[in-house]
């Protein structure tokens, strides 16, 4: 799984939520347990015919039992929030930890990309350059024939209708020398050399 610092603080909220019922129900544990042995020793009669000393003793002794099960029972409790307390702190650094490690990560990441995206540029605009320059090439290569080809088919036009001029002008030659001279239709293509 792609780790994201949502998705850190999500696992982190769960971990302490978890610690948190944990602790409770260890704590309601030993409450339960502790209440569970006051009300048996409450239970216990000390018996009516002992002297006023023996009794005073036995309830005594029954006060320290009760009084050490509600000392043990606070120190227990207290020691589960201390290790609770702990377990938090551990998940909170844990978590801060691996947020931390997302952002270096990240920021490497990125950095490489840019370095990647940078060459990456460059080496497409020197393809693209070199990829023009050879269309231009081509461009003029090509126009140069065409104009060539159009040259050599407009000579060639001219030559065969000059040719067909000069036919015509043999094959109608008259002596009188009174007729106007008329031009050939087709005269504004003939070129003079």
């Amino acid at each position: 799984m792609l780790l994201t610092k949502k998705s850190i603080d999500t696992d982190k909220d769960s971990e302490l939520e978890d610690i948190e019922k944990e602790s409770s129900s260890e704590k309601e544990r030993i409450d339960n347990k502790k209440n569970a042995e006051i009300e048996r020793l409450m239970a216990i009669e000390i018996p009516s015919g002992l002297s006023k000393a023996e009794r005073a003793k036995r309830v005594a002794e029954r006060t320290e039992k009760i009084a050490k099960l509600r000392t043990d029972a606070k120190s227990d409790k207290a020691k589960i929030s201390s290790d609770a307390k702990s377990d938090k702190a551990g998940v909170r650094t844990d978590a801060t930890n691996k947020k931390a490690k997302v952002s270096s990560d990240t920021k490497e990441e990125k950095a490489e990309n840019q370095a990647n995206a940078k060459s990456e540029r460059a080496k497409v605009s020197s393809e693209l350059k070199a990829a023009i320059k050879s269309v231009r090439e081509a461009y003029k290569a090509a126009k140069a024939d065409l104009d060539s080809r159009y040259e050599q088919t407009y000579q060639d036009e001219f030559d065969k209708i000059r040719s067909e001029y000069k036919k015509v002008k043999k094959s109608k030659k008259k002596s009188s020398s009174s007729s106007k001279k008329t031009s050939h239709p087709l005269s504004y293509y003939i070129r003079k050399k």
